[in-house]
């Protein structure tokens, strides 16, 4: 089915990839031990070394603009006042951190995995709805709760176990089909994710900015019902179409970078990857992404891990039984099919959607971490869904504390349930508006933005202190844990 949908997608070859919101350290080989993590800058650069933002020079530190009515807020606002709070309520947080967060985690794992069990007991069966959910789930739930919070250091401070960002998932095969194992190789992730998202949210370089990821489908001259649909045909496979292959780009950009490699001439670090782009190259540019990306590299470190554990290792025992095992082997390997297909629209409708909508706003430029531009851009580039409960939260991956977890990354699930109601006051103090809606609602605005038929608001960047700008050469890391903070 997922191989249908694929060859249904190309078609429409000019359509290259959207992007997802919900970490560990880089790596050369998944067969070897990771060393301590080099320097690792986040600002990329062109195919010609030049940096991808623009200098501020020019900036005034008092600039005339007018501003449009929906923006007026930006105008008074105390952006060293803004910073200092949330600051203090971060710290706070922080300091709250301990064994009940430990607990609560455990709670998650837990609930994680009884759907596992369920999934797997019951995978024999014919299709049914109660295994594909449950499969669904235990995919859906090691992702975006478990390993997500883990790798960006939210139990870093306490005594989780192997929940902990400096090793959880890396280092080689057997860590990651332990820890986690998806489509996207666990280094890859981290570098994308939480580095190059988290720190340029709504910016050139952010790479998960589905306005610009989906230029092609926004600019197509087809009618807007067609556009809707191709859209919704990326749902089921985004995760190993699109978010594979453009994690790992990321992950090969840093280490070019690092060896001191020129990126090909034709090679634009910006733009996304797909499985199309590696395996069916259309023009010099796909050329270029398959040496920065070795596609049989790709098959064998990124994606064979996943497919052989899930879909062919994990079923294969029922082949054992006489008579009946090619059946039960068959109607295992469906329901881990429409599983896969389910967690990807799951994980579409509540991680893609953090971060696209007309009401919500796009950067020309940097700014320095933790800096109240910072803190503002977080909170206005980002949408919370409706929430509070543990079962609620746990049903939309605990995403609908987006807002709270990048303008805090390193925080525990259960800190952003805490601090969620106190940063609202925060910015309702403030001004700075506050987005909370239906997931539902959020899908419905981000399906506009892919097809065209909105835009993200432009933010007049004028009007933030000139102090918070980036420094020229962009940020240095000396690893890809979750904090700007984070020691090596």
């Amino acid at each position: 089915m997922i191989l249908r949908l694929i060859s249904i997608l190309l078609a429409f070859a000019s359509i290259e990839a959207f992007a997802p919101s919900t970490g560990c350290r880089s790596a050369t080989s998944l067969h070897s031990t990771l060393p301590s993590a080099p320097s690792i800058k986040l600002d990329r650069q062109d195919a010609d070394g030049k940096s991808a933002t623009s200098p501020h020079s020019s900036v005034p530190s008092v600039p005339t603009i007018k501003l449009d009515p929906q923006d007026a807020w930006i105008e008074q606002l105390d952006y060293a006042g803004f910073a200092k709070e949330v600051t203090a309520l971060g710290k706070e947080l922080q300091k709250n951190t301990g064994q009940a967060d430990v607990d609560h985690l455990n709670k998650i794992v837990s609930w994680r995995n009884i759907a596992a069990a369920i999934g797997v007991s019951t995978m024999w069966m014919p299709p049914n709805p109660l295994t594909v959910i449950a499969l669904s789930t235990w995919t859906y739930a090691s992702w975006t709760m478990i390993a997500h919070h883990t790798c960006h250091g939210g139990y870093n401070r306490v005594d989780a176990g192997k929940f902990n960002s400096r090793g959880f998932a890396l280092g080689n095969v057997k860590k990651r089909i332990e820890d986690w194992c998806d489509w996207m190789m666990p280094e890859a992730w981290n570098v994308e994710h939480n580095r190059l998202h988290h720190y340029h949210l709504g910016e050139d370089l952010d790479p998960d900015l589905v306005e610009r990821n989906l230029s092609f489908l926004r600019e197509m001259d087809i009618p807007k019902p067609l556009k809707y649909g191709v859209a919704l045909a990326l749902m089921p496979i985004w995760k190993s179409y699109y978010y594979a292959p453009n994690t790992f780009k990321e992950l090969q950009i840093t280490k070019w970078r690092q060896e001191g490699r020129e990126l090909p001439t034709n090679f634009d670090p910006n733009e996304p990857v797909t499985l199309r782009m590696l395996f069916f190259p259309k023009d010099d540019g796909d050329e270029a992404i398959a040496e920065v990306i070795n596609p049989t590299k790709f098959m064998l470190q990124v994606m064979a891990p996943f497919l052989l554990t899930r879909f062919i290792f994990l079923p294969a025992p029922l082949l054992l039984f006489p008579g009946l095992g090619p059946t039960l082997f068959s109607h295992a390997v469906v329901n881990l099919v429409l599983a896969e297909m389910l967690t990807n629209i799951h994980g579409f409708i509540t991680i893609v959607t953090n971060h696209a909508g007309s009401d919500l706003y796009k950067f020309r430029d940097e700014v320095q971490p933790k800096s109240g531009s910072f803190y503002v851009r977080q909170v206005v580039s980002s949408a919370n869904y409706n929430g509070g409960s543990d079962l609620l939260d746990f049903s939309q991956g605990w995403l609908n504390y987006q807002i709270e977890h990048h303008v805090w990354p390193d925080l525990s699930m259960k800190q952003y349930q805490l601090g969620a109601p106190k940063l609202e006051e925060i910015c309702q103090k403030y001004g700075v508006p506050y987005v909370k809606e239906n997931v539902f609602v959020r899908l419905a605005k981000t399906l506009n933005i892919m097809v065209g038929q909105s835009s993200m608001r432009e933010f007049p960047i004028e009007m933030e202190p000139q102090k918070d700008k980036a420094r020229k050469g962009g940020q240095e890391w000396k690893s890809t844990n979750g904090a700007i903070d984070e020691p090596e």
